[in-house]
C-alpha cells in the first residue's frame, strides 16, 4: 500500500526581477516551498520563453500550484494560463509595483511571502480580458503606452545599460509625455450608456480602483464581477497638474478628474484602427474596437490564512 503522493508545485522564477543574488534567492525560496512536502519544479523565465505555454505544460503534467516569483508581468502571464483551472496561483512579489500582491495583502519580502504560501488558504478572484488578452489589475490607454514607447526608445538608444541610465530614461520619458500630452478621441459604451470624449488617459480596472489619495490604484474588493472605467476629462496641462495634486491630497473628488462608470462589459471605439494598450504594465497593439469583459471568479489564488479568516 503506497502513501499519498505529494502535490507538485511549479515555481516560475523571473531571474531578471532585480534580486541582488537571484540564484541564491531562488534556491532559498525553493527550500521554503519544499518544506510543506511538495515537489517544487523551477521554471526560469528567460528571453523568448512563452510563460503561458510552459505553465500549461506543467499543469498537464499534474502541477497543483504555480508560484509566480516576479513582477506584475510575470504574475499576469501565469494567471493567463490558470484561468478556470483547478490549480492555484501563489505570488512572491519581486517587481516594482506588485499590484495584485498588495491588494491581496501579501508580504512584500520574498522569503516571508514564500513562508506564507506554505500554510495558505485558497480564494477565488476575478480576472478580465480585452480582445483576448487577460489582465488581473488594469488596462490603460493614452498616456501610459505613449510614455512607455518614449522610455524604451531612450533605453535602446543609450540609457538602458545601467540602473542610473534607466532612471534617467524614466524621468525623461515622463517629462516628454507630459509636455506633449497625447490625446485620444474615444467613444465608450457601458451598460447602454454611451459617451464620447477627447482624453489623454483611460483606465479600465478589474474591480474598483482607488483614484484619490496617495494609494492610487489600490483595490479593496477583487471579486465583484465588475469592470470600472475612468476616463480623464479634458484639461489644459496646468489644470491637469493642479487637479492631480489636489486629488492626490484628497482635496478634490476623483470625479473632478474622471468620468467614472462600472459594468460587466465595456466597449471602447476610437478614430484609430489600432491602439497601444497597457495590459498589467505591458503594452500590446490591438485593433479597435476594444471589447472588455469581466471574468468573475476565474482565478484561484493563495492568500495568508489571517486574510482568509478576515
Amino acid at each position: 500500500m503506497t502513501g499519498k503522493q505529494p502535490e507538485s508545485t511549479a515555481l516560475v522564477w523571473n531571474s531578471s526581477s532585480g534580486w541582488a543574488d537571484s540564484q541564491a534567492k531562488a534556491e532559498a525560496i525553493r527550500a521554503i516551498l519544499s518544506s510543506r512536502g511538495s515537489a517544487v519544479d523551477v521554471i526560469e523565465v528567460k528571453e523568448g520563453l512563452d510563460i503561458v505555454t510552459a505553465v500549461k505544460r506543467a499543469l498537464d503534467a499534474g502541477t497543483a500550484t504555480v508560484i509566480a516569483a516576479g513582477g506584475d508581468g510575470t504574475v499576469n502571464a501565469v494567471a493567463s494560463a490558470l484561468l478556470y483551472r483547478r490549480a492555484s496561483l501563489g505570488i512572491i512579489p519581486a517587481g516594482t509595483l506588485n499590484h495584485l500582491a498588495r491588494d491581496l495583502k501579501l508580504p512584500l519580502d520574498e522569503e516571508e511571502a514564500a513562508r506564507g504560501l506554505v500554510a495558505a488558504s485558497e480564494t477565488s478572484i476575478d480576472a478580465a480580458m480585452v480582445n483576448g488578452h487577460v489582465f488581473v489589475n488594469n488596462s490603460v490607454l493614452g498616456f501610459f503606452p505613449y510614455y512607455r514607447g518614449i522610455r524604451e526608445k531612450l533605453e535602446r538608444c543609450c540609457l538602458g545599460s545601467s540602473k542610473p541610465g534607466r532612471f534617467v530614461a524614466v524621468l525623461l520619458g515622463l517629462c516628454v509625455a507630459l509636455w506633449r500630452l497625447p490625446r485620444l478621441t474615444v467613444s465608450y459604451d457601458v451598460n447602454g450608456t454611451q459617451r464620447s470624449l477627447r482624453t489623454p488617459f483611460v483606465l479600465v480596472g478589474n474591480n474598483e480602483h482607488r483614484m484619490q489619495g496617495w494609494a492610487l490604484g489600490a483595490r479593496t474588493v477583487l471579486n465583484s464581477g465588475c469592470l470600472w472605467i475612468y476616463v480623464m476629462r479634458p484639461h489644459t496641462r496646468w489644470q491637469l497638474l493642479t487637479r492631480v495634486i489636489r486629488v492626490l491630497l484628497g482635496r478634490m473628488p476623483r470625479e473632478s478628474l474622471f468620468e467614472v462608470f462600472s459594468g460587466e462589459r465595456i466597449t471602447i471605439e476610437s478614430t484609430r484602427r489600432r491602439l497601444g494598450v497597457g495590459v498589467d504594465g505591458e503594452v500590446v497593439e490591438l485593433n479597435t474596437p476594444l471589447r472588455y469583459e469581466s471574468l468573475p471568479g476565474a482565478l484561484r489564488v493563495l492568500i495568508p490564512r489571517s486574510e482568509a479568516a478576515s
